[in-house]
């Protein structure tokens, strides 16, 4: 602690951040080769971690498109024997548990990455099996959602969380102001995805409603 200490009074100039478990710092920080967990970043980061907070953002926008659509008419299209209603409780009931549990495990045996990558794949099951919805395929399906669902939002939010640090010392900005602002476009990008999935949902409704008048 010693240590850190005096080298940012030699350098005030530089800013340093501790992110369990490694330390962050800008390129131009003197290096300690005796501890490894630190990270040396350039300035040039910012534009990759923009491009980060772009693609997070993006692919979880086209996700929930896809997924709040069928969600939001679970109850209209699978109404038969309750079939839309027990997947909901389902995927609630999984993710509920899951957040419990899997978040820590997952994300510290696999990083924030993969956890991410295996939590949007695990959608695409329960999507693609609207085409062909019976309990036995339905149920399983939105079960593993639920259970994949928790550890990757918690990855999201670990993910922005780092990055928001990292681009705050490249920068010289404030920590919380960049936090607010990676959340404020992710969340943006989140948001309409249920207003879009909703107004395909609807279009969808008017084309099975009028088609047999076209016809």
């Amino acid at each position: 602690m010693s240590n850190e200490r005096r080298r940012s009074s030699t350098a005030t100039e530089f800013l340093e951040v501790v992110v369990r478990p490694k330390k962050y710092y800008k390129v131009k920080h003197p290096q300690d080769h005796s501890d490894r967990g630190k990270i040396v970043v350039s300035a040039g980061e910012k534009w990759r971690i923009l491009k980060n907070v772009a693609v997070i953002s993006l692919a979880m926008m086209t996700q929930y498109v896809a997924y709040q659509g069928t969600l939001n008419l679970q109850s209209s299209l699978n109404a038969k024997d309750g079939l839309g209603t027990i997947a909901l409780s389902g995927i609630y009931l999984s993710m509920g548990i899951s957040c419990l549990v899997l978040p820590t495990i997952m994300i510290r045996l696999v990083t924030c990455k993969w956890t991410l990558v295996i939590g949007m794949i695990c959608f695409i099951p329960y999507i693609a099996l609207q085409l062909y919805s019976r309990f036995l395929t339905l149920i399983p399906a939105g079960i593993l959602l639920g259970v994949a669902a928790a550890p990757m939002w918690a990855a999201h939010a670990t993910y922005l969380t780092q990055i928001s640090q990292i681009y705050a010392i490249i920068t010289e900005s404030e920590m919380d102001a960049v936090i607010t602002l990676f959340f404020g476009i992710f969340f943006f990008a989140w948001q309409n995805a249920d207003t879009i999935g909703n107004l395909l949902s609807s279009l969808e409704i008017t084309l099975i409603i009028y088609s047999p008048q076209i016809l």
